[in-house]
């Protein structure tokens, strides 16, 4: 077995605080010191890790270990396999060089409108082919307790401290090219607001600038709800690759997180008789909502709306509404807006989510709510609902019968695909 296919294997995600201070052992298991940092290149979308810098007892200078040496890693140890006559060198510390512990962790991110918006509490990395590469820094308070070893803390808090919120690497500026200089913060490339959108189609421009085996073991690695929200980003020709390749239960899970639309858009480029044994594996209504996109003309609203969102009454609290969309966010496919109903499911109001966090946790949601709310109904077309999201530039409208009950809601994606 040659070296290339010794450092093939699954692709892994780890963070590096996990990695910081794990044993360097050298075949056969000659400890020579532990991780003390990583060192990067400058340039490229995802920076590659070229060396691990590995602190060594008795006050001896640490070394460089260039990491194509690197045999395995995990989170208690790092393998090396040093080839015959390669002599590790000391480490020097010179201007140029890109340590990202020492640089970037514990740095402000810094948006495009200069403000101070987040810190980096970890970075995310991603290790395939016997290369390690930087794909998100992290920056929630899960990552700090990550960093100070109290992850059970996160776990038992809960909440908002459930996940990691990644923020990928190729909305981060480039690091000054003079680094004997850089003490300042982390910079975007992009405005703030626009983060919370961008990370499945990050994933997908990774996905698609692998190779079949290294794509197949990054999407299996991932969980379900990004899994599904990945593979819609993906281009037809990777959508069909991950398809024909991942277990057939994994992709019906999936499809089962998915609207509707987004289940046609999949089965659509996909040969006859597979698409047609995955929608065997939906449930009744959703299959044949799928039926009606991808095989009539006339497609319905109906055939696209959602009863994935939050609808509560008048007088929930600001707190009820938050308390729901943690516990539950992951299954929701509308997560911008708040419908207010009345008992017998009549539309009230509306609020947009970002009011919502902005007001007191025991104002009701009757006090907040736009009661003047644009909805769709049944009888309208798609061109009627394009026509209403074009002008009123929102992500979602409600759907509601002539009583005016709430009996769905149409997302704008959903209704562009359709368009397309």
């Amino acid at each position: 077995m040659n070296e290339k296919e010794k450092n093939r294997g699954p692709a892994e995600f780890f963070f590096i605080s996990q990695l910081i201070g794990d044993k360097v052992v050298q075949e056969p298991k000659v400890v020579i010191g532990r991780l003390r940092d990583l060192e990067i290149k400058h340039g490229g979308l995802y920076p590659e890790v070229v060396n691990l810098i590995v602190n060594r007892t008795f006050g001896r200078p640490p070394l460089a270990v260039p990491f194509s040496c690197v045999r395995a890693m995990d989170y208690r140890r790092i393998v090396l396999n040093v080839p015959e006559g390669l002599a590790l060198k000391e480490f020097k510390g010179e201007p140029e060089r890109i340590l990202i512990r020492d640089m970037i962790l514990d740095k402000h991110i810094i948006d495009t409108d200069e403000y101070e918006v987040e810190v980096v509490y970890d970075i995310h990395l991603l290790h395939m082919e016997g290369r390690l590469f930087i794909v998100h820094v992290d920056v929630s308070k899960v990552g700090m307790l990550r960093r100070l070893r109290l992850r059970w803390l996160a776990r038992l808090l809960g909440g908002s401290f459930k996940e990691p919120q990644l923020l990928p690497w190729r909305y981060v500026q480039a690091l000054p090219s003079d680094l004997s200089r850089f003490r300042g913060d982390v910079k975007l490339n992009i405005s703030w607001d626009r983060i919370a959108d961008i990370h499945p189609a990050d994933l997908a421009d990774i996905l698609e600038e692998l190779s079949g085996d290294e794509r197949i073991s990054v999407f299996n690695a991932l969980d379900t709800e990004t899994a599904a929200d990945t593979l819609e980003e993906t281009e037809p020709r990777v959508q069909r690759q991950l398809v024909a390749s991942v277990r057939r239960d994994r992709i019906v899970e999936l499809l089962n997180t998915m609207t509707p639309a987004q289940i046609a858009d999949i089965l659509e480029i996909l040969p006859r008789h597979e698409a047609e044994a995955f929608k065997g594996s939906l449930a009744h209504e959703v299959s044949a909502k799928v039926n009606e996109l991808l095989n009539e003309h006339e497609i319905h609203l109906m055939s696209l709306a959602t009863n994935n969102y939050v609808a509560l009454p008048e007088a929930a609290s600001v707190n009820d509404a938050l308390t729901r969309f943690r516990d539950r966010s992951k299954r929701y496919d509308i997560v911008m807006y708040v419908y207010v109903i009345a008992p017998d499911r009549t539309l009230k109001g509306v609020i947009d989510i970002r009011d919502l966090i902005m007001a007191g946790p025991e104002e009701t949601l009757g006090s907040l709510m736009t009661e003047q709310v644009v909805s769709l109904s049944p009888e309208d077309t798609i061109s009627d609902a394009a026509r209403e999201f074009a002008k009123y530039d929102f992500r979602s409208l409600p759907l509601v019968d002539h009583q005016r009950k709430l009996i769905g809601a149409v997302r704008h994606k959903d209704i562009l695909a359709v368009e397309q």
